[in-house]
């Protein structure tokens, strides 16, 4: 006879897959452009992020369809087999025209997966509870984050990128098991459901507070596109700090997300709602962003400093911005959802574009002052945007 997982469960192995997600993710994040980048030149590297996160975005609004057909479980399953086998590209096929594709697929997985997990996760949470569910859960997920840098970065320079794809592998085995254990008996939600992204975008014209959040989601994942293809590769050629001193930094930098965002959604969920702190978030990772263009030290504490308050503000952003959205949609919101994890690939794409064009007349630290002016005009969506308190 088979014990029922209760909800309680359920959630508790979401937390812990996803923190196991988190280091596998983090592994690759801050290493894969400096990978690249031993195939190609930067300006190719432009070119290939282009066309990376093209693709996503176009298999990020087919997805829905496949959840639809086949259920959210079989779909998240077969995304991990898809990174494993790019990673084992990564490893024993390294061949010039080989790598930009496998490349492509971890990319397109990785992606997708967000979807998988954000359904999972609205099914266990109710409404009055979301800040401190997702708070809690992003605070676990972000600490895979934190301790990752610091390994990835020992590994690398100690044994190579061979031996960090491997380590990564190794992470989503476990992680795999974890899904197909907790959710063996998971219900299709979407059976029934069609799919159409013109409806979506009808939906997004209409409800207005979406649309806000959708573009402030859009604007970090900017940032986050900013700091994970060209700042390693700015601080480790440009400033000329080595990877193990990177480590330390990254994990440094990152801790904001694990100390703040659960009793950030604590606090929007009792007193203050989301936008005074989203507000307050933008500004600080956009002066923080600016500030990146005029440090020129190689001082590890000082650049920790710089690193560490622009994830203040973004870990503000991030837990707030996802506190919003899942206030005001539900599981069966599937194309709503799809829609606002799509600003991952979209974001990474814009900032590839722009980056093209400003690194074309500016060097690559004048950049992040460009960058950051941007980053400034998601004030006027968090000033507008209706609070839920």
């Amino acid at each position: 006879m088979t014990t029922k997982i209760t909800k309680k469960q359920k959630l508790t192995n979401l937390f812990l897959a996803g923190f196991i997600l988190a280091v596998s993710m983090a592994q690759m994040a801050y290493i894969q452009s400096t990978f690249l980048n031993k195939f190609f030149s930067l300006e190719t590297l432009s070119i290939i992020f282009i066309c990376t996160y093209v693709i996503s975005f176009i298999a990020m609004n087919q997805y829905p369809k496949l959840i639809c057909r086949f259920n959210n479980l079989r779909t998240a399953i077969a995304l991990f087999i898809l990174q494993i086998s790019s990673l084992l590209i990564f490893i024993y096929l390294p061949y010039k025209i080989l790598i930009p594709l496998a490349f492509i697929l971890y990319t397109i997985s990785v992606n997708l997966i967000f979807i998988n997990f954000d359904i999972f996760l609205e099914a266990q949470t109710s409404n009055k509870k979301t800040g401190r569910i997702r708070g809690a859960y992003y605070t676990l997920y972000n600490l895979g984050w934190v301790v990752s840098p610091f390994i990835s970065g020992t590994i690398l320079s100690k044994y190579g990128f061979n031996t960090v794809f491997m380590t990564v592998i190794f992470l989503l085995l476990p992680l795999m098991l974890i899904l197909l254990t907790t959710f063996k008996k998971y219900s299709n939600h979407y059976s029934h459901t069609h799919i159409n992204f013109s409806d979506t975008i009808n939906k997004l014209r209409q409800r207005k507070n979406i649309a806000q959040i959708f573009m402030i989601a859009l604007l970090l994942q900017f940032f986050y596109a900013t700091m994970t293809l060209f700042l390693p590769v700015y601080l480790n050629r440009t400033i000329g700090l080595s990877w193990e001193q990177l480590g330390i930094i990254f994990t440094i930098m990152l801790l904001p997300f694990v100390l703040l965002e659960f009793p950030a959604g604590y606090l929007a969920d009792k007193y203050w709602g989301e936008k005074e702190i989203l507000t307050a978030g933008i500004i600080i990772t956009s002066l923080s962003l600016i500030a990146i263009s005029f440090v020129n030290s190689t001082s590890m504490v000082v650049w920790a400093i710089v690193l560490f308050t622009s994830r203040v503000g973004a870990s503000l952003i991030e837990i707030m911005r996802d506190t919003y959205f899942f206030k005001k949609v539900e599981v069966q919101d599937i194309g709503v959802i799809n829609a606002f994890r799509s600003t991952m690939p979209l974001g990474y794409l814009l900032l590839s574009i722009i980056a093209g064009i400003i690194l074309t007349f500016l060097p690559i630290g004048a950049m992040f002052t460009v960058l950051g002016l941007i980053m400034m005009t998601g004030l006027y969506f968090s000033l507008t945007i209706k609070d839920t308190l």
